[in-house]
């Protein structure tokens, strides 16, 4: 078994499926990642990516789903959001892993990875998803298991601004 070693300030040795942006990789056998890659990304940014507030919350319609993630900066306000696809279906079933739920209180653990330009990684975090909305999601995943995408769900959603789309959605505050 080979491990990878992550280090802030170090290159990040994780394949990186685009330029800028944020991708849910959520529900995998080896874990669940949110990585962000953020070209020019501040102290600030940087700062909020590490240790600001997080409120987190997620569309999901007739097999789409869509994740949002909002990072909160020092004077308690939201500094930068990301919306972040998932599908479970695009997952083989060999790699996935779909969690049980035993008790009220189980929480799925997703570890932040945040790059910049340079492929460098500034931001490593460990987060939970509280209760509700592991139940929330994991119900949901289900239903996209089963389901067949309506056309036009994230092609809508995708041509809206995240910080406008997570004011639609209930949300909540990650670690939590």
């Amino acid at each position: 078994m080979n491990m990878t070693i992550l280090e802030r300030g170090k290159p990040y040795p994780l394949p990186i499926n685009r330029k800028e942006g944020a991708a849910a990789q959520f529900l995998l056998k080896s874990g669940s990642i949110l990585q962000i890659i953020l070209p020019g990304m501040s102290a600030k940014e940087q700062t909020a990516l590490r240790s600001g507030m997080i409120k987190s919350g997620f569309l999901y319609n007739s097999g789409s789903m869509l994740f949002l993630f909002q990072f909160y900066g020092d004077q308690g306000k939201p500094l930068i959001t990301f919306d972040a696809p998932f599908d479970a279906r695009l997952i083989q079933d060999k790699d996935r892993e779909l969690h049980n739920i035993d008790n009220a209180e189980h929480r799925l653990v997703i570890e932040i990875h945040a790059v910049d330009e340079k492929k460098t990684l500034r931001a490593l975090r460990l987060v939970t998803l509280p209760p509700a909305m592991t139940l929330a999601f994991l119900s949901a995943v289900q239903e996209q298991l089963a389901a067949t995408d309506k056309p036009g769900i994230m092609a809508n959603w995708m041509q809206r601004q995240p910080d406008e789309l997570i004011e639609t959605t209930e949300t909540w505050i990650l670690g939590k």
